[in-house]
This record gives C-alpha cells, structure tokens and sequence, in this order.
C-alpha cells in the first residue's frame, strides 16, 4: 500500500492507528488492508496512485492509445469511443479512474454511461453493425461496472453494524440488466449490502426475496416500455413492501414520471436522485 501511493511505510503504519485508514490484524500482528479501503482512502484523500498495478488496478493513461488526461468534461465522448471500438480496458480505466478522481457512481451512470449508451444505441439506424456495436458496448459497460461493484463491496469488520439490505432487479419481460447494475453499484456506494437479482424478475419473486433477506430498499429498473408494469401493479407492489418495511424505489428510461397512489413507492428520474433517497434512509 505503501508503494501504491508514494509514502513510507511510519506514515502508513501512523494513519492506520489513528484511525483514518482501516486495518484488520493478522494472527502475527501484522496490519491487514482490504482491496476497497485501500480504494476509499486513496479517493476520501485524494492521493495519488503512484503504482495502481498493484492493486490490480490499470490506470487509463498507461494504455497504449489512450488520452493524456480524462475530465468530466470529455469522459462522455471518450468513453463513447470506447464503448464503439469494444476497447474494454480502456473503458473500465476511464470510469475508475473518474471514481477514484472523486466522482460518485451515480454520477458516472448519469453522465458518461448514459451519453455514451444512447449514441450507440442510435448507431443502427445509419449503420449495419451498430446493433452488434451496441451489445459488445453493453457488455463492456457491465464488465466496467462489475469491477466497480467490487471495490464498493467492502466486508464490514465483526465490530460493525451489518449494513442494510438493497435488493432489486428489472420487471418480468424486461431484458435489460445495465439499468439494475447500476442501480446495485449506487445502492452499494449508499452503504447498503446490495443484491442484484438482474432483468426479467416477476414482481412477486421481488417481494419473497425482500422478506428473505429483511431489505430496507427494493428497486425496481424499468428500461422497456413494453415490459412496463402498470401504475395499479407498482401501486400494489410498494404496498406489499411497505407490509415488510421495505421502499420501494422506480426508476429507468421506462418508469413513469411522478408518484402513483402508494406512499411507499418513490420514482427516481436519476441515478442521483435514487442515491440520495438511498442514502437519506441509511441515515434515518
């Protein structure tokens, strides 16, 4: 960890007993750092990443063709780009590179991901390989965003307070699965222990997998239109999850816009807006 960040091992050692950097101990005494605390406290601190290789990290502008320097302002187009060309290691480089920059997982779903999805996504139109351009951009956005799902999944320590379950997926007949990982990768950044249950999920598989595993929040993502479930369905749903004392948040490219009839039900038009719901109820 030390090498990893360009100081020495006293100033390591000093950080971790007083607190600001979190440690396990071996049964040898030796000081233990989990993978995603390393992360946090190289993003919390903004230091930075001297030898990221070894946390098994790529920087982005150690990659051959690569831009010289990634911003918030043309990470959309890069990552595009990116996504277009199926450069897989340049796109999961980009995006951890902008999180451990300080950039949130929301933001990164709200910004770059969607800009660059819905180019794709308009690419058959004008040309015949842009529908398998688009499910190899798919691909490599869920790779990307899986690797992200790990280094937010950080094992609390038996001294913890278990974190609260997140649990959802996409409706019945709803194919799409980047919508629920990113909603999964949010809900984990929040602070709950999320679970992922993916696309085509009957609304009552939702319900018994809430009870199962006692979650404060359900999410649903909507990303068809024609798999959407109707207003009564969703009204009914937040309703059986309110009898669990679960929320239920709606949300996706397809959900409606404003609130049914149940209080228990919240649609989020972002991935901003659900993060702060989310993280509001952490907190409560």
């Amino acid at each position: 960890m030390a090498q990893v960040i360009g100081v020495s091992e006293s100033s390591l050692k000093r950080w971790a007993d007083g607190g600001r950097l979190r440690v396990t101990r071996t049964m040898g005494g030796h000081r233990r750092i989990a993978l995603q605390e390393a992360v946090r406290f190289v993003r919390e601190a903004r230091l930075p990443l001297v030898k990221p290789e070894l946390l098994g990290i790529t920087r982005i502008d150690s990659l051959p063709g690569a831009p010289r320097k990634v911003t918030a302002d043309n990470a959309p187009e890069l990552l595009r780009e990116f996504l277009e060309k199926g450069e897989a290691d340049h796109a999961r480089g980009l995006l951890v590179d902008l999180y451990l920059k300080g950039k949130s997982v929301a933001w990164l779903c709200d910004g770059p991901l969607k800009h660059a999805m819905y180019q794709i996504g308009e690419l058959w139109h004008n040309d015949p390989n842009g529908i398998h351009q688009e499910h190899r951009a798919l691909d490599v956005c869920v790779q990307a965003l899986s690797y992200l799902r790990v280094l937010l999944s950080n094992p609390p320590s038996p001294d913890d307070e278990p974190r609260p379950v997140a649990i959802g997926g996409g409706p019945a007949h709803d194919p799409y699965v980047l919508g629920s990982l990113a909603s999964s990768c949010v809900a984990a950044e929040a602070g709950y222990h999320d679970i992922n249950l993916g696309a085509n999920l009957p609304l009552d598989s939702l319900v018994k997998a809430a009870q199962e595993h006692d979650a404060r929040l359900a999410w649903l993502s909507c990303s068809s239109h024609d798999a959407m479930p109707s207003p009564k369905q969703i009204d009914a749903l937040g309703e059986e999850l309110a009898e669990l004392g679960t929320r239920l948040v709606v949300g996706g490219q397809a959900s409606p816009h404003g609130g049914g009839q149940s209080e228990n039900v919240r649609v989020c038009e972002t991935m901003a807006e659900f993060s702060a719901f989310a993280g509001g109820l952490v907190l409560a």
